[in-house]
């Protein structure tokens, strides 16, 4: 009898083992009622992704601005973000053409999408950005030094005039006050457009027609825009490349061909950055500005950091701070602007147990990701100094998105939260008027703090 006990053992080891490595092909559970998901995932992703979470685990369809596969496992993230170059396609859906336009690296794949990054990313980073540092401070003071000891300020109007006269000025390379007061008119035009409830909703749901109201008025908007850029470009082309600005260089930029890029695709790769640049920078002001407040043990930390260099020191330096950077990632990490990373399989993948095939839309969640207990333990909390004690991988800490399609401004993004934050908190002192938990709301087509950030201003820094 012995010996068929250990036959049928091991058997049902073998069975076991079969189990565990099934391959399941079709998509993982999820919540049913698409339109409702929908519908919640607009109003506030953070709750809404998490919650599915953990209701249905590391892996779970949902539906979004698309049905998607969705995770925030790092592991998955791993190989969402790592996967060849050939493993995904381009996403063609109207909504995002309609705002991101149909040439710029938003509805490339592969190695056009490779090529035209290489050509792009160096202008956003390194050497680029030191030219910059003095102009991102001058923005800041003039934005913030108006108001009255006593004065109460919803930090999001402030941000959204450093925001956009930092991104006028060292990436649009608007050089007067005239051309850019032009800019501010169309941007504010175009950004209301995309960012209407009634747009969102029906690109959402992939309505596409230009008669419908929200798209005719959005359509109205970014023509005049692209108008604006043309002129730039022309005028970049005309003065030469001397200015320090993105768009500047990119238009001097040439491929390995010796070719440059076409003017639709400048156009479009601006407006991008636009988009990731002027709304990220006010919502992770606004964030910033929030926890320092509210946790003045740390704005106390950040002070002591600061007072040696002063309020005029060299930009560069600002950006060295080891704490200041530990602030900045960790006002990141709480409410990353980029929720969910997305992209279509253009060859089927396997993820977890499941067997995907092409056309199928996958998502890494920074929302889901940046709450991992075994990541960031006590997760809802502000505590910078986590970014002193370890540091966190790609696929562990994504804020600005990952792998072929990371958002090519992100250090800029990231250098002028830096400097806005250490000109800001070096000049004047603040006293936080939100109490309680801070509820968010969609805005401008991102999520903002609901208030805006309300902050009394209680006089100069001595």
């Amino acid at each position: 009898m012995r010996p068929r006990k250990r036959a049928e053992s091991h058997v049902h080891a073998k069975l076991s083992i079969v189990t565990a490595t099934t391959i399941v092909r079709g998509l993982p559970p999820g919540p049913p009622f698409q339109l409702l998901q929908m519908v919640r995932y607009l109003r506030d992703p953070y709750v809404t992704l998490r919650g599915f979470a953990r209701r249905y685990g590391n892996l779970f369809t949902v539906r979004t601005a698309r049905v998607c596969v969705m995770t925030g496992r790092p592991d998955l993230v791993k190989q969402i973000i790592t996967a060849p170059v050939d493993q995904y396609g381009a996403i063609h859906e109207p909504g995002p053409a309609r705002v991101l336009g149909l040439y710029g690296t938003t509805r490339m794949a592969g190695r056009p999408l490779r090529r035209d990054r290489r050509l792009l990313v160096p202008h956003f980073q390194g050497e680029a950005l030191n030219a910059l540092g003095g102009m991102i401070r001058e923005a800041a003071i003039e934005a913030f030094e108006g108001f009255e000891p006593g004065a109460t300020i919803v930090v999001r109007e402030p941000a959204i005039a450093v925001a956009l006269d930092v991104i006028l000025r060292a990436v649009f390379g608007a050089d007067t006050p005239q051309r850019r007061q032009e800019f501010r008119t169309a941007v504010r035009a175009f950004s209301k457009g995309f960012g209407s409830p009634a747009f969102l909703l029906l690109a959402a749901m992939k309505f596409d027609n230009d008669n419908l109201p929200p798209f005719r008025r959005f359509g109205v908007a970014r023509r005049r825009l692209e108008e604006l850029l043309q002129d730039a470009m022309q005028r970049a082309r005309t003065d030469g490349v001397d200015s320090h600005s993105v768009l500047r260089r990119v238009v001097a930029a040439r491929y390995d061909d010796g070719t440059p890029m076409t003017d639709g695709a400048i156009r479009d790769n601006m407006i991008t950055a636009l988009i990731a640049g002027h709304e990220t920078s006010v919502v992770s002001l606004c964030w910033g500005l929030y926890w320092l407040h509210r946790e003045p043990r740390y704005l106390q930390t950040l002070l002591d950091e600061l007072a040696p260099l002063g309020p005029d020191a060299d930009p560069m330096a600002w950006g060295r701070l080891p704490f200041l950077d530990a602030v900045v990632k960790e006002t990141l990490r709480l409410w990353p602007v980029v929720t969910d990373i997305n992209r279509v399989l253009a060859q089927p993948m396997q993820l977890g147990e499941y067997e995907l095939p092409p056309g199928t839309n996958i998502a890494a969640s920074s929302a889901i990701l940046h709450y991992d207990p075994d990541l960031y333990p006590d997760g809802e909390t502000f505590r910078p100094e986590r970014f002193l004690e370890r540091r966190f991988g790609p696929h562990e800490y994504l804020p600005f998105g990952g792998g072929e399609r990371m958002c090519p401004g992100s250090h800029f993004s990231v250098y002028e939260l830096k400097i806005v934050l250490a000109t800001v908190l070096t000049r004047w002192r603040y006293t936080l008027l939100d109490e309680g938990t801070m509820k968010v709301k969609r805005m401008g087509g991102m999520m903002t703090p609901a208030t805006g950030v309300r902050l009394r201003l209680d006089g100069p820094r001595r």
